[in-house]
């Protein structure tokens, strides 16, 4: 267990190391483009008005590093602005004209960071959805294919064991025939929240189409897959709504030592492990060990 929780604790740590990384360059890039502009803005002199290109680095900051960042790029952009006026010899009637003057662009910066901040969260909002499956709230297919592409990759280059399984619920269609589509449809939302609760952060699961979902577990070998799925098949068994007793829960699973070179293999050998589950009496678990 040690070691699995471990293999984990990297697993998210090495997906979120780029992303930080990122985010640090941006606040870096951010910050140096701020202090320039400054810089300019006081060698310029009053005679020119440089305080709307402080809006490129709150706008990078604030896209790529996010709210926080911005509205604290925001304050002190306004802030360098008036004093680079007052050091290049503008000329103010008094302190109270300045600190207006002070306000309003950080006003504005401001709402510029917000209005920014709601746009790239309906935009991320819009992107979630187009890798969501609707109807479970699982990964779609699209999603599930990079997710799985980016664990192959990982995998080989550490060496490290990989598992991936297709699932396949028995009898399916007769509950669309004789309970509804809606029956159908409660029947697929349960199953994925079932799959979802027992599996880790780091797992992926998506709904290939139809009844058809797919699994990815990284850093797990043959053993440490079986108890994983086989426990998966019962808690599913028992999350299925009441009266679906002729519902079963068919898996066919690959477990890899040293896994192929490309998903399509993966999703090949998986597939065949479960038509090789359904042709044997269904209601089981096929795992296969490569």
């Amino acid at each position: 267990m040690p070691v699995r929780l471990t293999t984990v604790g990297q697993a998210l740590l090495d997906r979120a190391a780029p992303e930080r990384q990122s985010r640090r360059g941006a606040l870096l890039a951010g910050a140096a483009i701020l202090l320039a502009i400054a810089a300019t803005d006081y060698a310029v002199g009053p005679e020119i008005d440089l305080t709307a290109l402080y809006l490129v680095p709150i706008v990078l900051v604030t896209w790529n590093v996010g709210r926080g960042a911005g509205l604290a790029l925001a304050v002190v952009g306004s802030v360098l602005s008036s004093a680079g006026k007052v050091a290049g010899g503008a000329a103010y009637h008094n302190w109270l004209v300045l600190g207006t003057m002070t306000l309003l662009w950080a006003g504005l910066f401001v709402a510029f960071v917000l209005v920014l901040t709601q746009l790239r969260r309906a935009l991320e909002r819009e992107k979630e959805l187009a890798r969501v499956d609707a109807l479970t709230g699982v990964a779609n297919r699209r999603q599930f294919l990079e997710q799985a592409a980016a664990e192959l990759s990982r995998a080989r280059r550490h060496g490290r064991p990989l598992t991936v399984a297709y699932l396949d619920l028995d009898n399916f269609k007769q509950v669309n025939d004789r309970r509804g589509h809606a029956a159908g449809d409660a029947l697929l939302q349960a199953v994925a929240v079932a799959l979802r609760g027992r599996l880790r952060l780091t797992d992926a699961v998506g709904r290939m189409g139809g009844d058809e979902f797919a699994i990815c577990l990284p850093e797990t070998g043959a053993d440490a897959a079986e108890t994983v799925l086989s426990d998966l098949r019962h808690q599913v068994a028992e999350a299925l709504p009441e009266g679906l007793a002729a519902v079963t829960l068919s898996m066919g699973a690959v477990a890899y030592a040293a896994p192929p070179a490309t998903v399509d293999a993966l999703l090949r050998d998986a597939d065949l492990a479960l038509y090789a589950a359904k042709r044997s009496g269904k209601d089981r678990l096929r795992l296969e060990r490569a």
